[in-house]
Formats: C-alpha cells, structure tokens, sequence
C-alpha cells in the first residue's frame, strides 16, 4: 500500500481510537472514584477495554471510507477523444478490450485504471502483494493488447476504492468519456454495488458500464506499464 494509503489509515484510526480511548480513560477515573471495584473488578475492566479497542480497530480497518473527495479533474483544450476504463482485476483482458474496441477508438487514447481488488479484512491479512500483483497484471495484457491492434493506450493500478480510482484518474487524465468494467454480479466485488450511478455522481463526463467475463486462471504479467 503507497505512503497516501498509509496516511489515510492512521487518520482513521487516530479518529475512531483517540474518542474510544477517552472515553474508556473517564470510566475507569469514574469507575474509582464512584465504585472503588476490588483488583479483579479491574482486571474485568481492563479486558473490556482491550475489547473495546480491538472492536474499533477492526472495525476501523474493515470498513472502507464510503465518501469520496474527488480531484479538480484534468481538462485538455485539444478536443482529443480520451477514453478512461476502470475495470475490475477479475475482468478477461481479451473480453475487455474487445468491449474497449466496441466504443469506436477512432483516434481515441485510451487508459486503463484497475483497482486493488481487496477482501472486507484486508487489513488483517498478508494478501496485499498478491492482490496488486494481480491488478498490474490486468493492467499490463490490456495494455498489451490494446497497443496490438494499434490504440495509444497507457495504464494503471488504481486505489482499492474504484471510485477513488475513478476521480483520481480524472485528475491526470483528461477523459471525455468513461467505461466501468465489471464481472459477473456473482463475481463482482462488494465496493462496486451501485458503481455506475455512484460514479455519475462524481462527474459529468459521459459513463457507460459493461459486463465483462473473468479469465479462467489470472496469468502473471508480462511487464510493467
């Protein structure tokens, strides 16, 4: 996870903890001065609170932050088509180009943004090499392929918010017109409920959204984008 990642977590951390732990500091100043509990009243008391902390953090963890603060978006006074695609890692890179193409790529560039696919306690494991080794994967046969047929196309791993990685994109990239990528609803991944109407929220700039199937075993990638 990038230093922005980490900042961002320990500023939600520092928000759910700090109240937590004031608040259990009070009980305890009013647990003795009130109750004055004998020394395995306390020993209760402080299993709580390690409970109590525990809760927060993984709730802390668990939940990933639901308001996005998107980026003064990119514009270019070239009047250049740009297509922005933001697809899910899951997502056949030969079936996703193929949709990408059915856009009409006359003299459009084209960049590929795919998220970090992530688990709800993502935090909690040791799968995060895999998980964007698996999106810079995504992103490098797409890219590939792409650049094949003869599209200037460039790409990305995005943040493990689609949306963020959506606006962050618009930021640097100046899209005239987007195309959300995503599975299969049995294999659609949970932070992309709503993604379409969510996303038109953000910007104005034209969205579409496209079905896409997933590759039958994801392949390591070839190079670096």
């Amino acid at each position: 996870m990038g230093a922005r990642a980490d900042r961002q977590l320990l500023s939600r951390l520092v928000l759910v903890l700090a109240p937590l732990g004031a608040l259990l500091v009070a009980a305890a100043l009013a647990t003795a001065l009130v109750i004055e509990p004998p020394p395995l009243g306390w020993v209760g008391f402080g299993v709580l609170s390690l409970i109590v902390l525990a809760l927060g953090t993984i709730a802390t963890l668990a939940v990933p932050r639901l308001r996005v603060s998107p980026l003064a978006p990119f514009v270019a006074d070239d009047g250049a088509p740009r297509l922005l695609v933001v697809a899910d890692a899951l997502c056949r890179s030969s079936a996703l180009v193929e949709a990408i193409c059915e856009e009409g790529l006359d003299d459009t560039a084209v960049h590929i943004v795919v998220p970090v696919r992530v688990s709800h306690l993502h935090f909690l494991t040791e799968h995060e090499s895999q998980e964007r080794r698996l999106a810079r994967s995504s992103v490098a046969r797409t890219v590939e392929l792409l650049r094949k047929r003869g599209v200037v196309a460039t790409g990305a791993v995005g943040d493990d918010k689609p949306l963020e990685s959506m606006t962050d994109a618009l930021g640097g990239f100046a899209a005239t017109h987007i195309l959300l990528a995503i599975p299969p609803e049995q294999e659609s991944y949970w932070l992309e409920r709503a993604l379409l109407p969510n996303a038109q929220a953000l910007t104005a700039v034209e969205i579409k959204q496209v079905v896409v199937p997933i590759e039958a075993s994801p392949e390591p990638a070839a190079s670096d984008v």
